[in-house]
């Protein structure tokens, strides 16, 4: 199931924009003037299928709606005047009314209230303790000092809710119906947004009283990490597959256990093939440096009998190098991505480190001491690379901030080589004429019709 179209009616009293994603291609690029709402739109989009409900009744439309490949369709609207009169509720405090048309079935319709304190079940005085930055300045409505964002309460739960030690995220999704939480579990949605180079994560070695605290850290830094973390699973899980494979070997040997013999020109071809992929793997940083072994050498003293010995041999190997060829490839094209990008400095990973960097006469650098420029490059491919879903509709605004106008006209490219690895969808925003470069077949014109 993936978004075919996107369509929003009177937003901000004034604008209707319909937006035809390029199935084909897998990128669209939405361009406009200033304040046109393409920020906001992805902003929409993102908050839609995360359950975000403050975002949305924070902004002023009167309808947003989704068609989807398979003919459903679904839309948003805004709960009518009279209905908040009959409730007597204010006119920032109205509902969400959800409907999903899909042909063949009856018309779905669910209606979001606001969160309100009487829903809380936990003492609000709690969130200051276990949120970073997080100040009260009213009985419903706190300031994010980091970011210095207002928040109501229903905007904190949303936002920071997975870092709290109760299930406040599930209050409001609990009574969502089947059909809205199916959707949801289809259609996977990642917004990068301008704010790139800052995350919220939880440090290594950050731990207070058995808990651990989000803390606002360079975005390079935490994905190192979070890099070196996924490289030291892949690890783990390689060294317990070796152990159950190494257990197994002689019962396998002497019963054959589904393994055909190789011939001796098939042994050298996959033993040679298989060495390419360890020096790749090595390359990588995934494997420790070890001297290459000369198999041909070996394969020439081995006679027929013992044949069936490297055959097993090879089968396991290739079955235990298997294991980092997802992780191989991704990190393959981000090095490749960055080392033709950057100048005068050499990217490559280390398994507990992460990101390294050296400049050209060999000293090292912090990732956080790249130029913004560079950080910007890095953390857009590592997002796109690592952190993304397969069939995912990824939401990228303004992939130009800080990049050179040559990088920008390569941006596409870029992207490109990855969409083809990584298999997902982009909807992005930009104001730069270098990031459309020669693609203006991608793009949709919003302007300013207002229907």
């Amino acid at each position: 199931m993936k978004v075919k179209k996107i369509t929003v009616k009177n937003l901000f009293g004034m604008f209707c924009h319909e937006i035809p994603l390029n199935m084909a291609e897998h990128i669209t690029i939405i361009h406009g003037p200033n304040g046109i709402g393409k920020t906001i739109l992805l902003t929409m989009l993102n908050a839609l299928f995360s359950s975000s409900y403050e975002k949305l009744r924070r902004i002023p439309f009167n309808e947003f709606s989704i068609d989807f490949e398979d003919g459903s369709v679904l839309s948003l609207e805004r709960e009518i005047k009279s209905d908040l009169v009959e409730r007597n509720m204010g006119d920032d405090d109205y509902g969400l009314v959800f409907k999903f048309n899909k042909h063949g079935s009856n018309l779905e319709s669910y209606t979001v209230a606001p969160a309100r304190r009487e829903d809380i079940n936990f003492p609000l005085e709690m969130l200051e303790d276990v949120i970073p930055g997080l100040e009260q300045i009213g009985p419903n409505n706190w300031i994010h000092v980091p970011t210095e964002e207002k928040l109501s309460l229903e905007a904190v739960l949303y936002r920071f809710g997975d870092s709290l030690p109760f299930k406040s995220r599930k209050i409001r999704r609990e009574n969502e119906p089947d059909w809205l939480k199916e959707i949801r579990n289809l259609i996977h949605i990642r917004l990068i947004d301008t704010k790139r180079l800052l995350s919220f994560s939880h440090p290594r070695s950050r731990r207070k009283y058995g808990k651990s605290y989000l803390m606002t850290t360079p975005s390079v830094i935490s994905y190192s990490e979070e890099l070196a973390d996924a490289i030291q699973e892949k690890l783990a899980e390689y060294a317990t597959l070796s152990q159950s494979l190494d257990r197994t070997f002689p019962t396998r040997l002497v019963k054959g256990n589904g393994y055909s013999e190789l011939t001796m020109e098939d042994l050298r071809d996959d033993l040679s093939k298989l060495e390419k992929k360890r020096s790749r793997l090595m390359e990588a940083g995934l494997l420790d440096k070890e001297k290459e072994i000369d198999f041909t050498g070996l394969i020439q003293q081995i006679g027929e009998s013992n044949r069936n010995v490297l055959s097993v041999y090879v089968g396991d190997v290739k079955e235990k190098l298997k294991v980092f060829d997802e992780l191989t490839d991704k990190i393959d094209l981000l090095v490749d991505i960055i080392n033709r990008r950057f100048l005068y400095k050499k990217m490559s990973i280390n398994k507990k480190e992460g990101f390294i960097f050296e400049t050209s006469d060999g000293k090292k650098i912090s990732p956080a001491d790249l130029s913004s420029g560079e950080q910007h490059e890095l953390v857009l491919n590592y997002e796109l690379l690592f952190k993304v879903k397969p069939n995912s509709l990824i939401l990228i605004d303004e992939p130009e901030l800080s990049l050179h106008v040559i990088w920008q006209q390569q941006f596409l490219k870029d992207l490109q080589e990855i969409i083809r690895l990584a298999g997902f969808d982009v909807l992005l925003a930009t104001h730069a004429p270098d990031i459309i470069h020669d693609r203006w077949d991608l793009t949709v014109e919003l302007g300013g019709s207002t229907k």
